[in-house]
């Protein structure tokens, strides 16, 4: 079983209801949070449970970025 918790001083305080008999040897594995905004931040949702309303904002601002950079292209470089 996998239990989560966060660091505080020289303890790990497990997350709320979450509780260990008393001398139970565990590991400590750290978790990297991606920087927000990341692509490694961005492939973190990928494939979760994301509603689907999110994903076709996602999708439509994706489309629009490309359109704009297709209509950037065909003007060409400008003087």
């Amino acid at each position: 079983m996998v239990y989560k918790g966060i660091v505080k001083g020289k303890v790990v305080v497990l997350e709320e209801g979450m509780t260990l008999p008393e001398d139970t040897q565990v590991e400590v594995v750290p978790v990297q949070v991606p920087r927000p905004g990341s692509p490694a931040a961005f492939l973190e949702v990928w494939g979760s449970d994301v509603p689907d309303a999110v994903w076709d904002t996602v999708e439509m601002a994706i489309e629009a970025l490309d359109r704009t950079d297709r209509e950037h292209m065909r003007q060409g470089p400008h003087a």
